[in-house]
């Protein structure tokens, strides 16, 4: 058991490095959004509950949360999703399902620092891991995803983008901007996102 338990804390510790790394990432991306500041251990309750985190397999898949809008997915599940992502990193660079769940956790906890709440967090973390790695994630609405795939690759011939580019950081500022006025504009929002009602014709 103690042998155990000393191979689960230096995977956990693996994947702290892999997700400060990727973090990173994200910051320089949305450097043009404002600070998130440093990756933390504890928004992600890693560290936190560790023995629960180490012992403890996943109960079911890694992708599946009880809730489309539920906040992340229980710790154990980012740690794999952190491990398996980096194994997979040098055939499949980020374009995995792991990836997707990593950027949409890490992505929506730096835009609640922002200032983005609920659903509008989860939405903008949501397309950003969409854009990031190809995959589509069953979290946020379909209608903000897309919305958030169209104005990053507007005009562009080229699927593949780096974290520091100057045109990602104007792009992801340009779709911050908008996911923050549907937040301060209820009307706006229902305007450009929700979908409308579908309308039955009547038989006759």
């Amino acid at each position: 058991m103690f042998d155990e338990y000393e191979t689960r804390k230096k995977t956990l510790q693996k994947a702290i490095q892999i997700a400060k790394r990727e973090w990173g990432n994200i910051k320089s991306s949305l450097m043009y959004c404002g600070d998130i500041g440093e990756f933390c251990e504890e928004d992600f309750m890693i560290g936190v509950i560790e023995e629960d985190v180490i012992i403890r397999e996943p109960l079911i898949s890694p992708t599946k949360s009880v809730s489309g809008y539920a906040p992340t997915f229980y710790p154990m599940y980012l740690v794999d999703n952190l491990i398996i992502m980096d194994e997979k990193m040098p055939k499949y660079r980020y374009k995995t399902v792991e990836a997707l769940y990593v950027f949409i956790e890490l992505a929506t906890k730096a835009v609640e620092r922002l200032g983005l709440v609920g659903i509008f967090c989860i939405g903008f973390g949501s397309g950003y891991g969409y854009v990031r790695t190809g995959w589509i994630g069953e979290k946020g609405r379909a209608e903000e995803r897309d919305i958030f795939y169209q104005m990053f690759y507007k005009g562009r011939v080229d699927y593949d983008w780096d974290f520091h580019w100057t045109s990602v950081r104007q792009r992801l500022k340009l779709i911050f901007t908008r996911f923050m006025a549907w937040q301060n504009n209820p009307k706006l929002y229902e305007r450009e996102v929700k979908p409308r009602a579908k309308v039955k014709p009547m038989m006759v």
